[in-house]
């Protein structure tokens, strides 16, 4: 009920200072889709990079004291397709992005065809309130300014792909 309510009141920063996605209890099911990374705050990233991935490393390069942090994404087996097109999806888990050293948890999850965030620690608690750059409002903020790389609530440029040559 809360998510309809959600979806109709036009996601209202009021509505968004609690995570929207549900909590995954645990990974089965899921395939680690993608591998990449945060690096640490005194990494200087090549002038390249693309703004995205620019403005992501330095909204969380705060992760595991500033040291940086690998990032693995999960997808649920049957929707590894649709995520490599980004979609549409279906309702319910879309994605699962979790800061392995910091344990913080990213949840991507549809209903009625939009994206619905949360941020969660592996324990299952709601952090979206403990850092600006864990709340939901902040999910949609950037999933929507980057609507080039950011389809349909997923996201892809791997930070990681930044350092291959």
């Amino acid at each position: 009920m809360f998510k309809i309510l959600v979806l109709v009141c036009g996601l209202s920063s009021m509505l968004l200072s609690n995570s929207l996605a549900d909590h995954l209890k645990e990974l089965k099911g899921m395939v680690l889709v993608k591998e990449s990374m945060i690096p640490g705050k005194d990494v200087v990233l090549p002038k390249e990079t693309p703004l995205f991935v620019q403005q992501t490393v330095s909204m969380y390069n705060w992760i595991n004291d500033g040291k940086g942090t690998k990032l693995n994404i999960y997808v649920p087996k049957e929707k590894v397709e649709l995520y490599k097109t980004h979609g549409p999806y279906p309702d319910g888990l879309t994605a699962i992005a979790i800061y392995e050293d910091q344990g913080i948890v990213f949840v991507t999850e549809h209903f009625e065809g939009e994206p619905m965030y949360g941020t969660f620690d592996r324990e299952g608690n709601d952090i979206s309130k403990s850092h600006p750059s864990l709340n939901v409002a902040t999910c949609y903020k950037c999933h929507e300014d980057y609507a080039d790389i950011c389809v349909n609530g997923t996201c892809s440029v791997p930070v990681i792909d930044t350092f291959k040559k």
